[in-house]
């Protein structure tokens, strides 16, 4: 890489500084054809890869005026990226030369490999004389100068002036996945069904906020549902149920699935249409589970969150009237020991 942004910089430095002395060094010139991949992940585009040729060669070799053409295909192979090349040969009349490179983690560095596979078979090196091979040759420059000595300001092209404030990028770019350690925070909300674990089903919704990294997620989940038939227990007093929990959720991080520990803090609450005589309604639970979240991630942003998840109380809530016939205390219902929820949430990544 040092030795890359060097060659680099002495382009700019002679375009800038040495005019003359370029156009005496004897130069080839080539067409490029650059087919990146669909999409194109990272990739450089054809006036970057321009750029990192002329670092390696030392000048701007890549002109459109010219009848030699270099064609670079890239190509995806499982993780990383693979370039298919056609180039013209040394000597004149010979069968065009075509190769392959090694297979590189990302397709930047694939580009500086090329670059030096391109300087190495067109190179000076592979002339074997100071004159470049007459089909090869760059056409010559013609300086048109002033009689008179003005200041001279370098205005490099478009492409120079993007690619100049780069260098730091590149080498991120550079970093294998597993050297990156950024959190991805993630919000999700979707409806929400307790089959079990309470008087009748309950119907609702919850909203989540993870926080994931590579191996693992923590996450903060909030839950409520309401029973939408009326009836507790037994007797099947007149009353609705609803519940609100708080859950922490530490994951394990698989491709497709999360696979969660669950601590629940939860409030039940009954709501009458009259008042009745409610002896005692212990509604505050505290509960231990897991829960298992599928992910389907159908965007970059945006993803799909299936799960299940069961808790089972240690504080289980309790329900108790006094019988209005006979006076009597009447335990109505009481919570099993497990609590069985279902959802359907959908996500988006806020940052990575």
């Amino acid at each position: 890489m040092p030795r890359r942004l060097a060659s680099l910089a002495a382009v700019l430095c002679g375009l800038t500084l040495a005019p003359s002395a370029f156009a005496a060094k004897p130069k080839i010139a080539f067409r490029l054809e650059y087919a990146p991949p669909t999409p194109a992940e990272g990739c450089p585009d054809a006036e970057e890869l321009a750029l990192l040729l002329a670092g390696e060669f030392g000048y701007l070799v890549v002109r459109t005026d010219v009848s030699p053409v270099v064609r670079i295909e890239v190509h995806r192979v499982g993780r990383g990226f693979e370039a298919e090349l056609w180039a013209p040969e040394p000597v004149e009349g010979a069968e065009p030369w075509h190769g392959r490179t090694d297979p590189q983690g990302t397709c930047r560095e694939l580009a500086y490999d090329v670059a030096a596979l391109v300087e190495a078979r067109l190179g000076a090196r592979a002339w074997g004389n100071e004159a470049p091979p007459p089909h090869l040759a760059a056409p010559p420059t013609i300086e048109v100068q002033s009689p008179e000595l003005h200041p001279f300001t370098f205005r490099p092209p478009e492409s120079l002036a993007l690619l100049m404030p780069r260098p730091t990028a590149m080498v991120t770019d550079a970093a294998s996945p597993g050297e990156q350690s950024s959190v991805q925070v993630t919000a999700a909300i979707g409806p929400a069904i307790t089959p079990y674990g309470l008087p009748s089903l309950a119907v609702g919704g919850s909203g989540l906020m993870s926080f994931r990294w590579k191996p693992f997620a923590l996450a903060v989940d909030v839950r409520g549902v309401v029973t939408p038939v009326r009836g507790i227990g037994p007797r099947d007093i007149p009353a609705r149920t609803s519940l609100w929990t708080a859950s922490i959720l530490p994951c394990a991080r698989t491709r497709f699935v999360d696979l969660c520990a669950s601590v629940a803090v939860g409030r039940a609450a009954f709501h009458f249409e009259a008042p009745d005589p409610i002896l005692m309604s212990d509604g505050f639970t505290v509960g231990f589970g897991g829960r298992v979240a599928g992910n389907w991630q159908f965007h970059p942003t945006y993803s799909l969150v299936m799960y299940g998840d069961a808790v089972a109380d240690v504080r289980s809530v309790v329900f108790t009237t006094v019988d209005p016939t006979t006076g009597a205390t009447v335990r109505d219902w009481r919570a099993p020991v497990v609590r069985l929820g279902l959802g359907v949430m959908f996500a988006a990544t806020l940052s990575e």
